[in-house]
């Protein structure tokens, strides 16, 4: 093949994410995207370890998405791939990513918290247009969910913050009836700093919201471009919420066949937004379909200073 083509690869708590495109400086045009639902934070507070039935499913995840970049002559070792709250917390993450590298030459960094919100920001930044020069984006993963407040003009960061809450953990905490004092005890731990990031315009990234957002347009199939820019009332989210609160991963499915897997958290991921949105005041939502593997592939490293370091 004539042209160059790069991938990145996002190991999330909840699903992992391909993306191939030609990449000019800040110029990134498309080829190929790509979800699989794996689940990776899957009893990860009980255990803090992987299950093993997601560890098996992210490795059949990996093994599709590595015959795709073959195809496009993309070497291994030039895939970006990184990993998130799961890989941080997961004991077992070290020797599970290490073995995929022995195996497929794909090596996989964890990266840490700030490096995450970074990532996403670049992504969600790219390609898009803002009224506003100061915005606060909400980037919910299955085991945490991130708020980021950025320059829309210069793209530097003001501040971060990383909740240990996303919409795998909220699901498991929902079956266990421990979901709304979790949940307060995080609102009352974050207390100071989430009052810095109250907002009436919140930008959100991620599967769970531009899922949430599919099904407000009442669609059984996933199409990306209805999705990207969509603006959602807090209204419209406590429709959802009356609506399906109490519903289980079979209802979802029923309806919104496009779910597929990611029908077993969404419930956790509408009850997350719907208690957040009242949290931080919001009242209208614009989301992207763009995040971290979108900013991982625009940056073309993985530096240093972006990885976790573990304390075990």
């Amino acid at each position: 093949m004539s042209k160059k083509f790069k991938a990145s690869i996002d190991i999330g708590s909840n699903s992992v994410l391909l993306l191939i495109a030609e990449v000019d400086g800040r110029n990134l045009k498309e080829i190929s995207r790509r979800s699989f639902i794996t689940s990776l934070g899957r009893d990860l507070d009980k255990t803090k370890s992987f299950h093993p039935e997601s560890m098996a499913l992210t490795l059949e995840a990996l093994q599709d998405y590595l015959m795709e970049t073959d195809k496009f002559e993309i070497p291994r070792n030039s895939i970006i791939a990184t990993a998130t709250e799961a890989s941080r917390v997961a004991k077992n993450a070290k020797d599970f990513f290490t073995d995929i590298e022995a195996q497929y030459g794909l090596s996989i960094k964890t990266i840490n918290s700030s490096a995450e919100a970074y990532f996403s920001t670049k992504g969600i930044l790219f390609n898009s247009k803002f009224e506003k020069e100061e915005i606060i984006i909400m980037d919910i993963g299955g085991a945490s969910t991130e708020f980021i407040k950025v320059n829309t003009q210069t793209f530097e960061i003001f501040e971060s913050i990383s909740l240990p809450i996303g919409a795998v953990r909220a699901s498991q905490w929902l079956e266990e009836n421990l979901f709304v004092q979790n949940l307060q005890k995080i609102f009352t731990d974050f207390r100071v700093d989430l009052d810095r990031f109250v907002t009436t315009d919140l930008y959100c990234v991620a599967g769970t919201m531009t899922s949430l957002g599919n099904m407000h347009l009442g669609r059984k199939d996933f199409i990306e471009d209805d999705v990207h820019g969509l603006k959602l009332k807090s209204e419209d989210i406590e429709t959802l919420f009356k609506k399906f609160f109490e519903s289980e991963p079979e209802i979802f499915l029923a309806n919104f066949p496009f779910l597929g897997k990611r029908s077993n958290s969404i419930k956790g991921g509408l009850h997350l937004v719907y208690h957040i949105i009242h949290r931080l005041i919001v009242k209208e939502m614009t989301i992207s379909t763009y995040g971290l593997r979108y900013g991982t592939l625009l940056e073309g490293q993985i530096k240093k200073e972006h990885l976790h370091v573990s304390s075990v």
